[in-house]
């Protein structure tokens, strides 16, 4: 099963590789492709790559406000 859908405009991509295991992955408009690996259920998995997508955004907003 594969999810593709946005969180804060960067649009994400979270694939079920086996059984509760999950790569997720996004690449923001501006800096590096993020990516990782998540051990659970789906709404866990989805959970995460958010986080990591609401980490991005706050550390470019600082780096920006600088």
């Amino acid at each position: 099963m594969a999810v593709h859908a946005l969180h804060l405009g960067i649009a994400y991509e979270l694939e079920e590789v086996a059984e509760d295991e999950w790569h997720w992955s996004f690449v923001p408009a501006s800096g590096i492709a993020q990516a990782g690996k998540v051990v659970g259920e789906a709404e866990w998995a989805m959970v995460v790559v958010r986080r990591a997508i609401e980490g991005w955004h706050a550390l470019n907003e600082r780096s920006e406000a600088a």
